[in-house]
């Protein structure tokens, strides 16, 4: 089964175990898997309520004696619950996101969770995962994260954006989810919301047969604005058609230098070309020149050339079409021995091939103080441990 995450007024850790209880997901084997972690006496109350016109559920986890947890403590009370092994991966994955926007948001390497590392954090986090295990979710999507722009929201620091705030943001931005941005009253995405859907869904759309949905509310219910999460339930439709038309572009260079020649390759790129590149290639009377190229999808060829003319000193683009054949491919989240490590999959015909991606065996490279290709050799040796 797979998940599409509609974050139409934001997520947040109770709006997620609510939406999937919506859904179906069993509230008895999301205690009873939550009982295993040692925490301190808590309860989990649910009502329906409604947001915007929106009926949903409200999940009120209520705890006696609150206390704050470091991403250690966290990782300690999941590794030793016995949970099964998905649902370990996925909340050690989350924690691990939770820390890293942290992290970044504080400039530490060892960031004070505050509300995020809270009783409550823990049991939406671990919650929602054995909820997601309860309703068979393989693999979850999330299209779009509409966040708040403009307002602020008060925490232990002060008032802080609410566009969203610097942890949220950094998780989501380094996710690579798509945002869209609205005026709005109070937090759309907190921490802990942006750290679940991190560890658990593809920052893309999806196309699924659904054969349920739910509601989570939050606990606001502001004027003008459902405050609430959709989940849609269902199966996976994989792509029927293997195929895609391509264009490749391409423009023959001998007097521009190999910097600005580079850049513009960089500017193809950043625009979203499939691809991009530079040939050396050999002119009339022995002149050394390259061909820079550039691989579009059909009908973005006018855009991409416009690109060319205004970036090269190029007078002329050629174009050609070409089919070609597209493994299906997806990002995912492994909790590696260095943390969280976004990882690029591609399946074809029952083959699946995992890589790191660079961006973050950077981060992690200059984090770590490693070469970058001792850090990708160490990552290659994990996934291939069954890691990814």
């Amino acid at each position: 089964m797979g998940a599409v995450f509609d974050c139409f007024s934001g997520i947040a850790g109770d709006m997620t175990l609510a939406a999937l209880a919506d859904a179906g997901a069993s509230l008895d084997a999301v205690r009873d898997g939550l009982a295993r972690l040692g925490l301190p006496p808590f309860a989990i109350e649910t009502s329906r309520v409604a947001r915007g016109g929106i009926e949903a559920v409200y999940a009120d986890v209520r705890v006696e004696a609150e206390r704050t947890y470091s991403p250690a403590e966290m990782r300690a009370l999941v590794e030793s619950a016995g949970l099964p092994g998905r649902v370990t991966a996925r909340a050690l994955g989350a924690i691990g996101w939770l820390e890293r926007g942290e992290a970044l948001a504080h400039r530490t390497p060892r960031p004070h969770l505050h509300e995020a590392g809270g009783v409550d954090a823990m049991v939406d986090i671990v919650g929602a995962m054995l909820a997601l295990e309860d309703l068979h979710i393989e693999q979850a999507w999330c299209p779009v994260v509409t966040v708040g722009a403009g307002t602020i929201v008060k925490s232990q620091h002060g008032a802080i954006p609410a566009a969203p705030g610097p942890a949220a943001a950094h998780i989501l931005q380094e996710a690579g989810f798509a945002l869209r941005f609205v005026e709005a009253s109070h937090e759309l995405v907190t921490p802990t919301g942006a750290a679940i859907l991190a560890a658990v869904a593809e920052p893309r759309g999806a196309v699924i047969t659904p054969s349920v949905h739910g509601y989570g509310a939050g606990a606001f219910d502001p004027p003008g604005r459902p405050n609430a999460l959709r989940v849609w339930v269902g199966e996976h439709v994989p792509a029927t058609a293997p195929q895609a038309r391509v264009i490749e572009l391409a423009a023959n260079i001998d007097d521009m230098s190999p910097a600005l020649l580079s850049h513009a390759r960089d500017r193809l790129l950043e625009e979203g070309a499939l691809d991009a590149w530079i040939e050396p290639i050999g002119m009339k009377k022995g002149r050394a020149a390259s061909k820079l190229c550039a691989l579009v999808r059909a009908g973005e060829e006018e855009r991409f050339a416009d690109l060319f003319l205004s970036e090269t000193t190029t007078l002329g683009v050629r174009a050609a079409s070409y089919r070609r054949w597209e493994a299906e491919r997806h990002v995912e989240t492994f909790e590696s021995s260095f943390g969280p490590v976004r990882v690029k999959v591609g399946e074809w015909r029952g083959h699946r091939r995992a890589v790191p991606e660079f961006e973050d065996v950077k981060v992690l490279s200059a984090r770590l103080g490693l070469p970058a290709i001792e850090v990708q050799r160490r990552l290659e040796a994990e996934l291939g441990r069954g890691g990814g």
